[in-house]
């Protein structure tokens, strides 16, 4: 099992370079929320999702999955929800009002 959990950590950690990468090669608004949601939504569970594999006790391995999850529900929500007050908002690609 611990050899599951650090594939899967390091799994997780190629999501969150490739995001960071791509946070900062990417110049519009839109596309840096999309860099953004990669990370919090593949690379942060997949790493804590790792970690409960190697966890030695039940309920830090419960919590670990069950904040992957809540990531996995919320981040979606909050990305949508930016990029929603952004175009309701009239913000163009580089952050500014219209």
């Amino acid at each position: 099992m611990t050899y599951l959990g650090f594939t899967l950590i390091l799994i997780g950690m190629f999501f969150i370079l490739s995001g960071i990468i791509a946070l900062y090669r990417f110049k519009d608004f839109y596309s840096k929320l999309h860099a953004g949601g990669v990370i919090e939504c593949c690379g942060v569970p997949i790493c804590f999702i790792g970690l409960s594999f190697i966890q030695n006790d039940y309920a830090s391995s419960f919590k670990l999955i069950f904040i992957a999850i809540l990531i996995w529900i919320l981040n979606p929500v909050s990305t949508f929800a930016l990029a929603r007050a952004s175009i309701l908002f009239k913000i163009d690609n580089e952050g500014k009002l219209k």
